[in-house]
């Protein structure tokens, strides 16, 4: 079980990290705005230290050339998605993968497109593992 490269993170670091992935690089100001007309006040005090917590992290990366520094994120969704499930792997079914894709996918309700899309990445998977047989 390989130990993760970033510490997690708070639901208010992953919603300023929302913002940075939905609507790109920002200014503090602007981070803060786009939260607050999403639900309660954020502060830009309270900003300003998710944003500092989720640079110290590895999360996101500040631009401190101008005036006012401008904070993107160094992390997908995709990638603290599989950072998020190899956690929960590792806590649920000793690090495998499998028992817990499993598990979602015998209670989750997926659309024919998912379907498809999962199809098509097993059949991928599968060519894949032959070929590395055939080596």
């Amino acid at each position: 079980m390989a130990k993760d490269p970033r510490p997690g993170i708070s639901d208010a670091e992953l919603h300023v990290l929302q913002s940075l992935w939905d609507h790109g690089a920002a200014t503090v100001r602007q981070v803060q705005q786009r939260l607050s007309s999403s639900g309660p006040d954020w502060t830009r005090s309270t900003v300003i230290t998710l944003l500092q917590r989720l640079e110290r992290k590895g999360y996101v990366a500040s631009d401190r050339s101008e005036f006012a520094f401008v904070f993107r994120a160094l992390v997908s969704r995709d990638e603290l998605m599989h950072q998020r499930m190899q956690e929960l792997a590792n806590e649920l079914s000793d690090g495998q993968a499998a028992p817990l894709l499993l598990a979602f996918a015998r209670r989750q309700r997926l659309t024919s497109k998912e379907l498809q899309e999962l199809r098509q990445l097993i059949d991928e998977l599968a060519a894949k593992q032959s070929r590395g047989k055939q080596k």
